[in-house]
């Protein structure tokens, strides 16, 4: 922290679906002497966009829309690449940065004010993506190639997957609260700062001239993709969410074959939907970092070993990013005092043995007495094998609508209704 000039830092480790350690360090508030603690909020940057994708990922599981389909059926304006009209921007493309939309910084920029923000999230998008909008250009707002022929970084990509979520159900910000944070017991997270006790949000700063600089709290109309503010501890339980497919104690955020669909299959980029694959040390961790003013942050997880990690500090990420680097691998490799780990970490969690379906996507799970795969087929109503299944999941958009069994060892199971 002395190195990279960080005020303050929270962080928790995750093993066995809980807190296995936490600690924090430092100044919440530098300049009124506010010690961090377990409990301090931070501004999370763009882990922001974890909980975005999860919001449009559970719309997606109530059949609300498909992942191939274009957003502009669900919008008040259509969204078009002005020198690819024809070329449809799609769910899937926003939620992995294929979507040829570009962040226009000098603009966005201007927009950033101390508290919330000012301009709404509906009238940024409105404005941002319509030909003749006040914050319309041509140029900047979009790249030089075709939507889904590229990967470009877009923050205002999540701010239209934000604002769907709003054209889909029900204002943003109130849908995350409804249906993330409360469910998982995350009451003080917030996209906005007036649902929130500021006194326990932290600085965020800069370091400059041998001191700590302030930035104030500030927040942008783009808060979907990276202004979410959150403490080390409740963003442990969204972590544990996803480690545990889906669920966290009694409580299902999302189905496991969404999850499973969310953390396979990267593209070159790593990402796979809102999550991104990369290696820290030897491990495969699938993650989110975050990094802007004053905003250094880090949240990830490595299912073979059933660990994640969470990691916020309050200083620019273009100074402290390489130190979060370093602290995510040393909070990965340690074993708390007085705890036991399996070699290989705890006991992975798996989806419940049988299957679940999720629109055209059969995810089969394990064994959970002998924690291997098994064998399985699936039966028509007659007892006929119509497929052979594999752990994981099986597409099984080809089927007539009806009712199936799984078989699996000795067990027969009525998996659902393919619709």
């Amino acid at each position: 922290m002395a190195t990279h000039h960080i005020p303050g830092l929270s962080a928790c480790r995750v093993s066995g679906g809980a807190v296995s350690w936490s600690n924090s360090y430092g100044w919440a508030v530098v300049e009124d002497s506010v010690p961090t603690a377990d409990t301090t909020v931070f501004s999370i940057a763009s882990v922001s966009k974890l909980f975005t994708g999860t919001a449009l990922m559970q719309l997606y599981e109530a059949g609300r829309f498909d992942l191939d389909e274009n957003v502009s059926g669900h919008l008040p304006f259509p969204v078009r690449h002005p020198a690819f009209p024809d070329s449809a921007v799609t769910f899937r493309m926003l939620l992995t940065h294929t979507s040829a939309l570009r962040d226009n910084w000098p603009l966005i920029d201007s927009l950033r004010t101390i508290g919330d923000p000012t301009v709404s999230l509906r009238e940024f998008c409105t404005e941002y993506f319509t030909p003749g909008g006040r914050f319309y250009d041509s140029t900047r707002n979009f790249h030089d190639w075709a939507p889904g022929r590229g990967f470009g970084y877009s923050n205002s990509a999540f701010a239209l997957a934000g604002f769907l979520v709003e054209t889909l159900a029900d204002s943003f910000p109130e849908y995350c609260r409804d249906s993330i944070f409360l469910p998982l017991g995350m009451t003080e997270t917030s996209f906005l700062f007036a649902a929130l006790d500021t006194a326990n949000v932290a600085m965020p700063y800069t370091w400059s001239a041998g001191s700590w600089v302030p930035w104030g709290r500030h927040s942008s109309p783009l808060f979907p993709a990276g202004h979410l503010k959150s403490s080390a501890g409740q963003l442990a339980g969204f972590l544990v969410a996803y480690l545990q497919w889906g669920r966290y104690d009694t409580t299902a955020i999302l189905d496991s074959a969404t999850v499973a669909l969310m953390t396979s299959n990267p593209r070159p980029s790593g990402l796979g939907l809102a999550w991104r694959r990369s290696l820290i040390g030897s491990r495969e961790v699938w993650g989110h970092s975050g990094g802007g003013m004053g905003m250094s942050t880090y949240i990830g997880f490595s299912r073979p070993e059933n660990i994640g990690v969470v990691v916020l500090c309050n200083m620019d990420g273009s100074i402290a990013g390489p130190a979060v680097e370093e602290i995510v691998a040393a909070v990965l490799d340690y074993t708390p005092p007085g705890t036991r780990e399996a070699p290989g970490g705890s006991r992975i969690p798996t989806p419940e043995r049988g299957a679940t379906i999720v629109r055209g996507v059969l995810f089969l799970g394990v064994d959970s007495r002998q924690h291997t795969a098994y064998r399985a087929e699936l039966l028509d109503i007659s007892g006929r094998k119509v497929l052979a299944l594999r752990p994981g999941p099986n597409d099984v958009r080809h089927l007539a609508p009806g009712v199936y069994f799984v078989r699996g060892a000795a067990e027969v199971r009525t998996v659902g209704v393919l619709r």
